[in-house]
């Protein structure tokens, strides 16, 4: 038996001037603002909720983020996966370059009486973070949107 994956209507590229990322989206996905104070955005399929979506979020450091820091970095990220309720880490990954430091996790969680699936990466450079999160409302709803959610991050662009 086949798996039912999402297909594709079209893409749309995102650009956040201010943020300094772009992504590519499906189309058809609704974009909501984050509230005032945050760089961002949320982007889901659906017209009724946002327990699937993608999010992106870039923050300004008030430090430029060394090779010194990943030590710090890689704890507080830690922790930040530690602290979400029944929370199961399926895998992790570290990406660190001269320019670029990435951490990321495909986990699942518990929220709202409801088993979560989520992958999120964070990536440093200079001052700047961005926080990339893909969840799926549940593990089927993950499963059903993954090549969204993949391509999408992977065709991040610092604009």
């Amino acid at each position: 038996m086949t798996e039912k994956r999402a297909r594709y209507t079209g893409m749309h590229k995102h650009v956040d001037k201010e943020g300094g990322y772009a992504l590519w989206l499906p189309s058809d996905w609704r974009k909501i603002p984050m509230r005032e104070g945050r760089q961002g955005a949320i982007f889901t399929p659906h017209a009724d909720s946002f327990d699937t979506s993608f999010t992106a979020e870039k923050r300004t450091l008030p430090f430029r983020v060394s090779e010194e820091d990943i030590e710090i970095l890689r704890e507080g990220f830690q922790a930040g996966l530690a602290s979400l309720p029944e929370v199961e880490i399926e895998s992790q990954k570290e990406t660190i370059t001269k320019t670029f430091k990435i951490l990321e996790a495909r986990l699942t969680f518990e929220e709202d009486g409801m088993r979560r699936k989520r992958w999120v990466r964070t990536a440093y450079w200079g001052e700047a973070q961005l926080i990339l999160i893909a969840q799926g409302a549940n593990e089927e709803e993950f499963a059903y949107y993954e090549g969204q959610f993949y391509n999408t991050m992977m065709t991040i662009e610092i604009v």
